[in-house]
């Protein structure tokens, strides 16, 4: 994966992150719950309920950073070996804002929106090869798959073989 839930819970508020993520109600997730169970600590303070509500959240964001890698991949699988090692700094920032949008579901706000619309608009560009994924980028291609090759005879009507009609 490009990032992980807790990179993700880094880079963006964790409880904002949690608020999108949980699907209990009333809210037993907060963020520093879910910055625990991503960093992989101990839940055991916590109650049951809260332990299953905070397992359901970050099986959210586990799905919509898996959702962010296939957007990527989808993108650059036609110019990179996947899955790409040499941008992760760019490309984890790229597969937060696209998570982020894809939690937010229908009520993303105008700069989320805008964040996913960029990051798209990014990855348009490093497909089409206007823009390089970072230093280490040699812009290589994928190495190109057993296609459909198309062979013919030779030509039908051509100087030599009219004998002297064109």
């Amino acid at each position: 994966m490009y990032a992980s839930a807790a990179q993700l819970l880094a880079r963006y508020s964790a409880d904002e992150i949690a608020q999108r993520a949980e699907d209990s109600v009333p809210r037993l997730v907060y963020g520093e719950m879910l910055s625990a169970a991503a960093a992989g600590a101990d839940l055991s303070g916590y109650t049951p309920e809260e332990q299953a509500a905070i397992g359901r959240a970050l099986a959210n964001v586990e799905r919509a950073l898996r959702d962010a890698d296939t957007t990527i991949n989808s993108y650059l699988a036609s110019r990179y070996q996947l899955p790409v090692t040499n941008a992760a700094d760019v490309l984890e920032r790229i597969a937060g804002q696209l998570a982020r949008y894809f939690l937010y579901d229908d009520g993303a706000t105008e700069i989320i929106e805008n964040h996913y619309k960029d990051s798209l608009a990014f990855l348009r560009d490093v497909s089409t090869g206007k823009v390089q994924l970072g230093p280490g980028d040699s812009g290589a291609t994928a190495p190109v798959s057993a296609g459909a090759e198309m062979v013919s005879g030779e030509l039908v009507f051509s100087r030599n073989n009219s004998q002297g009609f064109i």
